[in-house]
C-alpha cells in the first residue's frame, strides 16, 4: 500500500524524497504507525493535552527493561509492615502531627509505575497543555514560511488516525512525543524510586503512601547496610511526609499552583535553544520528534517563570529539610547507621534523584544541597519546641520564621483554590 501510494506521487515529489536520506526501514514505519494510531485514539477519546494510555504503555515497557523480579516475599511484607508501625510510635515524639488511619502500602517496582502515572499525569497537564499550544503556533508559524511542502503528508501519504492538515499533524506530534518522553522517564525512575514522597510529591499508595520492597533490598545491598534499617528509615522518611502533607494538605494544592504558574507563561518564540528546522530530515523518523524534543527544545524562562521555579524549590527545599530533620531526631535511638543513611539520602539528593527526572526535565528543577543542609539545621533549632516548630505548617506565609522569606503578595491567594481541587482528588 505505501509502494503504490508513492508511486502515484508526481514525479518531482518522488525525486525529492528519494534524494533525501534514507527512507526509514518497515519496523520503524511500524513504530510511526503506533505512535500516530495512539495520537488519532488519543485526539478521538480525549480531547486533553496528555496521552495517558500511551504514557502508560511507555511507563511500563521501559520498567520492564530493567529487568526487575516484581515480587514482594512474606518476610519481605512483615518487615516492611513492621517498620512501619515502629516508624509510626517513633514520630509521635519527634512531631506533632497525627499518625494516619491508613496503612502504608507495600508495592513492587511495576506497581508503583503503573500506580504513579495518574499523579505525574496530573501534575503535568498544565505544562503539556502550554507546550501543545506554543509548539504547534511555532511551527505553524514557520510551515506558513513555504520553505518545506508538508503537503505529502496529508495527500499523497495520509498518516492513520488524524485528521489531514498542518495543525492537527504538528499537535498530535507534540501529544504524542510528549507522552512517550513522559512515560520513559516514569520508567526510568522506577529503578530509582524507594518509596512515594521521594519526589516531594505524593505519587501512589494514597495519603500513607507506599515502600518498594525490591528497590529497598537494592538500595541497601549497594550500602553495605542492614536491610532492616533501610526500612526503618524509609518508613520513617514515608511517614513523616504522609503525616505532614495530611496536617498541611495546601502544600500539594501550592505544588500544583507553581507548577501551573510557570506553564501558563511558556512561549517558544523567546526559546534559546529553537531547533534547526533548515537542517530537519523529515523522511527519518525521528525527525520532526527531535524538533518537538520536549526534555531539551523549550522557552527561555520569562521573569514570572524564574518566581514560580524559585518558589516552588524553596517549598520543596523547606519540606525536604523538616522531613530530614524529623527523621533524624525520631530515628537516632533507633537505627544504629542513621548517620551514613542520611548522608546516602543527602548524596541522592546532589545527584538529582531526589527531583525526579520529570520536573529536572520539563522545569529544569533541582534542589541546592547546601541550601537543604542549611535548612536542615534551622528546622533542628526550632525543634526545642515541636508544636511551634509544626505550628508553621499551618500557613505558607508563616514559613519566612525558618528562611526569612517573605512570599509574594497573592502567592498564595484564593485564585488557585477552585482551579485545583480536582488534581487533589484520587
Amino acid at each position: 500500500m505505501a509502494w503504490e501510494k508513492f508511486s502515484s506521487l508526481p514525479d518531482s515529489i518522488k525525486d525529492e524524497l528519494l534524494s533525501q536520506s534514507r527512507l526509514p526501514s518497515p519496523s520503524e514505519m511500524r513504530k510511526i504507525y503506533s505512535a500516530f494510531q495512539a495520537a488519532g485514539r488519543e485526539g478521538q477519546e480525549d480531547k486533553g493535552a496528555v496521552n495517558q494510555p500511551l504514557i502508560t504503555q511507555m511507563a511500563l515497557k521501559t520498567a520492564e527493561e530493567k529487568h526487575f523480579k516484581n515480587t514482594i516475599s512474606a518476610l519481605q511484607f512483615d518487615r516492611l509492615s513492621q517498620a512501619t508501625s515502629s516508624a509510626n510510635l517513633w514520630l509521635d515524639s519527634a512531631s506533632s502531627t497525627l499518625p494516619l488511619p491508613e496503612k502504608t502500602k507495600i508495592l513492587t517496582p511495576h506497581q508503583w509505575t503503573e500506580g504513579s502515572i495518574k499523579a505525574w499525569t496530573r501534575l503535568v497537564t498544565p505544562m503539556a497543555q502550554a507546550m501543545e499550544e506554543s509548539a504547534t503556533n511555532y511551527f505553524l508559524k514557520f510551515m506558513g514560511s513555504g520553505d518545506y511542502d508538508y503537503e505529502i503528508f496529508a495527500g499523497g501519504i495520509p498518516l492513520p488516525g488524524i485528521n489531514a492538515d498542518r495543525q492537527s499533524i504538528i499537535q498530535n506530534v507534540v501529544k504524542t512525543n510528549f507522552a512517550i518522553q513522559l512515560g520513559s522517564a516514569i520508567g526510568e525512575m522506577s529503578i530509582l524510586t524507594l518509596a512515594s514522597f521521594d519526589y516531594g510529591v505524593r505519587t501512589v499508595g494514597g495519603k500513607a503512601g507506599a515502600l518498594i520492597a525490591e528497590n529497598l533490598d537494592a538500595f541497601a545491598q549497594d550500602a553495605q547496610l542492614p536491610k532492616e534499617e533501610a526500612y526503618a528509615f524509609y518508613a520513617l522518611r514515608e511517614m513523616a511526609y504522609a503525616r505532614l502533607y495530611n496536617s498541611a494538605p495546601w502544600i500539594e494544592g501550592q505544588i500544583c499552583t507553581l507548577v501551573y504558574k510557570y506553564s501558563r507563561d511558556m512561549d517558544l518564540e523567546n526559546s534559546d535553544s529553537a531547533p534547526d528546522t533548515s537542517t530537519a530530515d523529515f523522511m527519518n523518523p525521528s525527525g520532526l520528534s527531535n524538533l518537538v524534543n520536549l526534555s531539551t527544545f523549550k522557552a527561555k524562562d520569562s521573569e514570572g517563570q524564574k518566581k514560580a521555579k524559585e518558589s516552588l524549590q524553596r517549598l520543596l527545599t523547606l519540606v525536604e529539610s523538616w522531613v530530614d530533620c524529623v527523621t533524624w531526631r525520631a530515628g537516632s535511638a533507633f537505627i544504629p547507621h542513621i548517620s551514613e543513611l542520611r548522608e546516602m539520602m543527602r548524596r541522592r539528593r546532589a545527584e538529582g534523584e531526589m527531583t525526579g527526572k520529570i520536573l529536572a526535565k520539563l522545569m529544569g528543577l533541582g534542589l541546592d544541597p547546601k541550601y537543604l543542609r542549611e535548612m536542615c539545621a534551622k528546622w533542628d533549632k526550632l525543634s526545642g519546641n515541636v508544636e511551634e516548630r509544626d505550628r508553621l505548617w499551618s500557613h505558607p506565609r508563616l514559613l519566612s520564621k525558618v528562611d526569612g522569606k517573605e512570599e509574594e503578595e497573592g502567592e498564595n491567594g484564593n485564585d488557585w483554590d477552585l482551579d485545583f481541587t480536582n488534581l487533589l482528588k484520587d
